[in-house]
């Protein structure tokens, strides 16, 4: 060993290795550093406590650390980013657990996109007195767009009868400026036009319009669109409806689900990289409120587009998708059939996943919310086509009162029972009336009876419109989540008093401190593009946009408002395991915000403006003011307020779909 005894090189050796062994170490731990500290902060983490913590810390697209300052900084190495909070609040991300962010996406920014490329055609109803001034406006736009003989034709109509609390009021738009009242215009469009109308203008192609309600609550269609319909689906409409009549007993037209639901994937026939350029902007509008995940029913060229931009590394948002597909496609509700079904539930990725398989809706909202309430006033102008609303769960509905159809099977019944005896999810699914909530309760309650009460894990009813107190214990006995749109209730409880009353209107909308006391789970949304935190505001005040309150005794404090939006909504969507609470081994998804909102006066919770947005370990947003104070601007991040984002909307009016 050339002069160095046996002994000696071992020992020599031995040194050598464990000089080896501990720049490894080093370095590993090294590798193993954060990426990213945010502290000196009031770190909310809406854990099981609500405890709060100085400072969190950021592996990976992992929360690696959460606790004191000192602790969670001595985790850090030589690269690791070091955000100075100065005491602001930190929550985590939002998770808005039912809102149509794609129709918002394609309002707010289809000026991006050529108008003919929305394949939806607007009719535009302002100047309307007869129903000849539709089928004129109608016929020219056949005649400009020249469509291919057979090629689906889907008109959208500048009508809104959902009414209510939604941003537009009785009328979508400039309806208002209208030379008939909506009640005239309902008539022309209700019980005027018809198949063999339209077939005079639009005879080589199946048409569809909007009848200002939702698409997956009826359509009208033109004479070779019913004669598809019945050519292909008629044992399953013949059996299950709806579909309205005239004197005749003809079909006129006029489809109600789940007939309607067998032409609704022909407005889904647009190019998912169009979809992907409004939804990408309308993405970091909800980022900058501080919104991580959501919730939606969606369909699949919706669904295609998100997917898009994940693939291309631009999807910076979770999305819990509600299969709208399946429901009303004409396939027996069968075992197999269902259980095809209930094995997508929980499939995807952690960015885009399948929550449910459902109906979409079992009723309306506003006229068409199912009640068993006695309507005492007006309440929209389609109030006669439906007294008691858009009742599917009810056995005895058969569609509109006025020209419905006979029929020997209640299709929802049949798919609420199917579900629960192959084990497919109910949620994403729109329950606004009393009524309603109730023949769906007594469905669960029979589905337990005969499968036992995991038959309807994890269920959730959204909306909750209109509940009845007696059904408040039926809820938490039976395990449901109630997902509530409370900024809609309030600002739609004025309409509420008009129609059925005082009482009603201070009880029976958006319970929600009434059903966390009787144990329900409840979960906030929005279903509309309001500013998330005006949500959150009214969940704490009750007040409409008026400022007036109603049904004081169900304001919820802050922090179990907070709850309702983070931790428990987390679970909604089936990712309480890896979201809603910023704990060690979560995924970073979390929210700077401006104003401390334990603290802040309760009526200005609405003005919180999210200074930092950070998704799946990333910053993805930052307020333009902190970029400024902080020198902080991430690359792949986009510095901007909220408002200048509202400000940068190039719109295009009612483009059809599924809100509302």
């Amino acid at each position: 060993m050339h002069g160095m005894s046996k002994k000696s090189f071992l020992k020599s050796a031995s040194r050598l290795l464990a000089g080896v062994v501990s720049i490894g170490f080093a370095a590993s731990l090294h590798a193993q550093a954060p990426e990213l500290i945010f502290h000196n902060g009031k770190i909310l983490t809406v854990d099981s406590s609500f405890s709060t913590a100085q400072a969190v810390a950021v592996t990976g697209n992992k929360i690696s650390a959460v606790g004191a300052n000192d602790a969670v900084l001595a985790t850090a190495g030589p690269s690791t980013q070091k955000i100075d909070l100065k005491g602001r609040t930190m929550i985590p991300g939002l998770v808005d657990t039912h809102r149509h962010m794609y129709g918002a996406a394609e309002s707010t920014y289809g000026g991006m996109i050529p108008i003919e490329d929305h394949h939806r055609f607007l009719i535009d109803w302002r100047g309307v007195k007869t129903k000849d001034d539709v089928l004129a406006q109608i016929k020219g736009l056949m005649e400009k767009h020249k469509f291919a003989p057979g090629r689906w034709v889907y008109f959208t109509n500048n009508v809104q009868f959902t009414g209510g609390g939604g941003e537009s009021g009785n009328e979508g738009g400039n309806q208002r400026q209208s030379v008939l009242t909506p009640l005239e215009h309902a008539k022309i469009l209700y019980d005027q036009l018809n198949q063999w109308e339209l077939d005079k203008v639009t005879p080589n192609n199946p048409v569809l319009l909007s009848l200002g309600i939702p698409d997956f609550n009826g359509f009208l269609l033109n004479k070779v669109a019913m004669d598809w319909v019945m050519t292909n689906h008629a044992d399953f409409v013949k059996k299950n409806g709806r579909f309205w009549i005239d004197q005749a007993g003809r079909p006129d037209g006029h489809l109600e689900p789940p007939a309607s639901r067998l032409v609704l994937p022909f407005t889904y026939d647009r190019n998912p990289a169009q979809l992907a350029i409004m939804y990408e902007k309308n993405m970091y509008e909800n980022l900058a409120m501080g919104m991580t995940a959501i919730a939606t029913r969606m369909p699949n060229d919706s669904k295609a587009a998100y997917k898009l931009l994940e693939s291309q590394g631009k999807l910076h948002w979770r999305i819990g998708v509600g299969v709208i597909e399946a429901f009303g496609n004409g396939k027996p509700l069968t075992p197999a059939v269902m259980k095809e079904y209930a094995a997508q539930i929980g499939t995807g990725t952690d960015k885009v996943w399948i929550t449910g398989v459902g109906p979409t809706a079992v009723d309306g909202v506003t006229s068409r919310a199912c009640t068993d309430q006695k309507r005492t006033g007006t309440y929209t102008a389609i109030d006669s086509w439906f007294p008691v609303g858009q009742c599917h769960m009810d056995a005895e509905y058969r569609g509109s009162p006025k020209r419905s159809s006979a029929i020997s099977e209640n299709y929802y019944r049949n798919w609420v029972m199917a579900s629960g005896r192959d084990g497919v999810r109910f949620a994403n699914v729109h329950v606004a009336g009393d009524r309603g909530t109730g023949l769906l309760l007594n469905a669960v309650e029979q589905i337990q009876q005969q499968y036992g009460p995991n038959a309807t894990k994890d269920w959730a009813f959204d909306h909750c419109d209109m509940v009845n107190p007696r059904d408040f214990p039926r809820l938490a006995k039976l395990k449901i989540t109630v997902s509530c749109y409370v900024l809609r209730s309030v600002n739609n409880s004025g309409n509420i008093e008009t129609a059925y009353g005082t009482q009603v209107a201070n009880t029976f909308p958006s319970p929600l401190a009434s059903m966390v006391k009787a144990g329900a789970r409840v979960v906030l949304e929005s279903d509309s593009n309001s500013y998330l935190w005006d949500d959150l505001r009214a969940a704490v005040t009750r007040k409409d946009r008026n400022g007036k309150v109603w049904a004081p005794q169900e304001k919820v404090d802050r922090p179990t408002a907070l709850r309702m939006l983070t931790n428990w909504a987390a679970e909604y969507v089936l990712k309480g395991d890896k979201i809603g609470t910023i704990e060690k081994g979560k995924y970073a998804d979390m929210v700077v915000l401006d104003k401390d909102y334990l603290t802040m006066p309760e009526d200005d919770i609405a003005t919180i403006a999210p200074q930092v947005t950070v998704m799946d370990g990333k910053i993805v947003y930052v307020h333009k003011h902190f970029a400024t104070e902080y020198n902080l601007r991430p690359a792949g991040a986009v510095v901007s307020s909220y408002e200048d984002m509202v400000k940068s909307r190039q719109p295009r009016a009612n483009v059809g779909g599924m809100g509302g």
